[in-house]
Order: C-alpha cells, then structure tokens, then sequence
C-alpha cells in the first residue's frame, strides 16, 4: 500500500518552494563530467620524460601528440624525436627513439624484432626527422607522420606548397614496414598533414590541408589507396546566401563507412561597429555535410550543431553579451555521435553528443584549467571516450574523461 501522510499548511508549503528551487537549479545547471588523471610525465629527455620547452618558458617549435588505443597511450614527442607507449598506469612499455636527440635508454632492454613474441617492455631506434601525427591500428601498427629528407621533398607551385611529408609504419615490434606517401607504399610526399585516422577495419585516412583546398587520401590496412579527394571552396556541398561568409572548417572521416563529414561554419557579414558589438551567436551556423566517396557525390541533408550561447559579463553597472566562438568538434565516435566542446568561461566548457539529426543526447560541463596550462592536446576516442595531454611548466598529464558513458545502452 502507498505511504499515507497529512499535510502540515506550513511544512507542505515550505516543501513545495524546496521542490520547485531544487527543479530551477536542476533545469539551469548541468552536472559535471569530471575527468581522471590516469599518469604524469616529468619534464626532460630520460626515455619516459617528456621534453616540451627549450628554454624556460619558451616551447620548441616541433608537433607533440597524443593518441590512444585499447588502453594504450601513445606519446609522440617531436621535440624529442621520439614515440613512447605507455599502459593506462604509466609504466614505459616502449619507445621508437632517435639516438641522435636522446640518451640511450637505461631502463628498458634493445627489442629483438626478430623474436617469435613480442617483448613486453624494449626499444628501437629510428633516425626520425620531425614527428608529427601518430595514430594505431587494432593489431598495432603504429603510423607515424614524419619529414622526408630535402631532396625527396617535392615543390608543388600549382598549389603553392611543399610535399614533404610521409606516413612511417612499424609493426608491434617496431620493425619498419614501409612508409606511404600519395600513391601508397614507397609514393610520394603528402602536403601539411592536418590530422591522421584509423578506421574501425583498420584503414588509415590522411587528411591534408592546403591553402586553397583539403585533401583526404584513404588508405586499406595494406597501404593499398582506396579513395583520393580534393575539396576547394568551388566544390563545397552548400552555397553561401548574401551577406553570409562560409568556411570549411574541417574534413573528418565516418568510422564505418567510406563518408567524409565537412564541417562547415556559415557567418553573417558585419558591416560596422555597431553591428559587430550587439551580434550574437545567431550569426553563426555549424553543419556537417556527408560526402560519399564511393561516388564522389554529397549525401543529401546535413546535421546542424547547437549554437555556442553568448558568454555574459558585467561592464560596470551593466551586463553584456560577448560572443562565443563555435564549438570545436572533437570527433566522431563509431556509433556516428558527434563530440562538440564549447567554450563557456574561464577554464569552463559545455561537453554537447550529437546524433545524426542534431538532437543533443547527452551534455555535460567540462574543467579544463586552460589558464595553468602550457600545452594541451585533446582527442575523442572511437569509443567515445576523450583524453588529453595536458601540460603546465613543470609536468605533463594524460587524462581522460568517460564520455562513452554518457551514452550508454544507446
């Protein structure tokens, strides 16, 4: 049987005011996804020290990164010329190094590649150049973006660039398989490679940015190339109404299936000062279009992104409206969720999951002490789940946050 009660004036009427302030509170706030610092890395050039500054203060102008795999983290550290692996309790499993840049490992033994089993704790050496990208496939193989030599580097003038880039690949036991260039296996160089990408069968995308255009090269697991496409501002899905300033943003693959998403930002144009002082986020429009590389042909719709709302300060007496930048979109995960962070304040973001109609299904506030932070490199795994490097002057942090369980059940 229900629990009877009788009704007291005064204490049914004080309830009722708690229910109805705990209900706004809970309308107006959003719970917070707090992260977990997994390991930290010390500052340095020991073989399981990151080494990001040259000077006190002053970082060295080389790409650092970070991605992850099955419970792995893989460090690639450009100032160091270096990829270190590391388990999710931070132990040292192993390191590709340049011997020229760093000391000889003490703590870890030289890998046999020719051994039958795979070592659990060794290193190789490697002449890296200037590392870039690393990304992992299911079995290991681990690509690494890198410089060729100068004489390999090919001057592309019709589109103003320089083609120096490869794509190294190492087996589980960093023996060399053969790096990949435009054409494949042993082709040649890629322009500025913006991002790289293993997909869920283990195909790598490259994704290439040049300063008219992008270029996306997929790849199979093999090196073998699937597709090649160029994307330019002529051949963009959508045409931009008057007064309205579109930008590609970014070009990311879907998981599954072979489908770019491009992310384009639609602006209104500002005519003066006036204008540009009372504009709000309404200004700004986020939509993914889907591209089918099979046919070369976009799919019909998109997905638009949840505005970022106007950040509110005081100015004096008075409260205004600055407004915020587009969210940055982090990633999709292989169940095609789209991962956007906004900014909100200082140190503070609004974590949104987006399904393929633009319906929010999870949301979040997310810390991330930007002000104490020297370097910080964030991704979203194929699972969802996000991770970082996050790094202040005297240590460097790899954490994450379980995203993935934001939605799970879906």
């Amino acid at each position: 049987m229900p629990h009877k009660f009788r009704r007291r004036p005064a204490l049914f009427a004080a309830a009722c005011l708690a229910v109805i302030a705990l209900a706004g509170c809970q309308r107006k706030g959003i719970e917070e996804l707090v992260s977990s610092e997994l390991f930290s890395l010390s500052m340095g050039k020991m073989e399981d020290q990151i080494d990001l500054f040259q000077f006190e203060n002053a970082m060295v102008e080389r790409a650092n990164s970070l991605t992850m795999r099955d419970g792995w983290f893989y460090v690639a550290n450009g100032n160091a010329g270096k990829v270190m692996v590391f388990s999710s309790y931070g132990d040292l499993i192993f390191l590709l190094y340049n011997p020229q840049t760093n000391p000889a490992p003490t703590n870890l033994g030289p890998s046999d590649v020719n051994a039958p089993e795979v070592t659990t704790r060794g290193f190789v050496a490697y002449p890296f150049a200037d590392i870039g990208h690393v990304a992992v496939a299911s079995d290991r193989t681990l690509y690494v973006e890198d410089a060729v030599p100068d004489v390999k580097a090919v001057k592309d003038t019709d589109r103003g660039v320089t083609r120096s880039r490869a794509i190294l690949r190492f087996d589980r036991k960093g023996r060399q398989l053969g790096s990949l260039g435009e054409e494949g296996i042993g082709g040649s160089p890629f322009p500025y490679v913006s991002a790289l990408y293993v997909t869920s069968n283990d195909q790598l995308v490259v994704v290439c940015r040049l300063p008219g255009s992008w270029e996306v090269f997929w790849y199979s697991r093999d090196g073998a190339p699937l597709y090649q496409v160029e994307i330019s501002n002529s051949n963009l899905p959508a045409k931009p109404e008057r007064g309205v300033t579109q930008a590609l943003v970014t070009v990311l693959p879907d998981l599954q299936s072979p489908l770019l998403y491009l992310i384009l930002s639609s602006y209104k144009d500002v005519v003066d000062a006036r204008a540009a002082a009372s504009a709000s986020n309404d200004a700004v429009t986020t939509r993914a279009y889907k591209l089918d590389l099979r046919t070369q042909q976009y799919i019909p719709g998109f997905v638009e992104f949840p505005a970022n709302p106007p950040h509110r300060t005081k100015a004096g007496l008075k409260t205004i409206e600055i407004p915020s930048p587009p969210s940055d979109l982090l990633g999709v995960s292989t169940g095609g969720y789209f991962y956007l962070l906004a900014y909100t304040d200082t140190n503070l973001y609004t974590l949104q999951i987006v399904d393929s109609s633009g319906r929010v299904r999870a949301q979040r506030r997310v810390v991330i002490e930007d002000s104490e932070l020297a370097f910080r490199d964030i991704h979203l795994s194929s699972t969802g789940i996000i991770y970082g490097l996050l790094a202040d002057k005297s240590k460097a942090h790899v954490s994450w946050w379980r995203s993935d369980l934001l939605l799970k059940g879906e």
